[in-house]
């Protein structure tokens, strides 16, 4: 029971889950993938499967690089967070618009004192 309120809990948390970016995926599969990976490799005590499991990590590894650099090369915006973007994005529509920027001017000097002695 308490086993499905968690796997539960998890798919609700990657389902309204934050990408920062089209490569976050990728780094959160490797964050979890390789950890493991190394604790059973130093657990392990058949040399073969030792090879085998530096054999994954290391194609793991050398995937997401590759992968880096497909999306790099694809779309470097891609690489961006989502907030980045939509502040960007935001910024083109202001620069879209054509206004000038009007700046009023001010009167910088102190203001002339009431009859009461204060000023307000």
């Amino acid at each position: 029971m308490q086993f499905e309120h968690y796997l539960s809990n998890l798919a609700n948390v990657v389902k309204a889950g934050y990408k920062s970016n089209a490569f976050a995926p990728l780094v959160w599969f490797n964050a979890i993938i390789q950890p493991l990976l190394y604790i059973v490799i130093y657990f392990i005590s058949n040399d073969i499967i030792k090879y085998i499991l530096v054999a994954v990590s290391s194609a793991v590894l050398i995937f997401s690089g590759i992968m880096y650099l497909v999306i790099f090369l694809k779309d470097p915006r891609l690489l961006q967070s989502e907030r980045f973007r939509i502040e960007d994005k935001k910024l083109d529509m202001i620069s879209q618009k054509g206004s000038d920027i009007v700046i009023e001017p001010v009167n910088l000097t102190t203001p002339p004192q009431l009859e009461g002695g204060s000023y307000d």
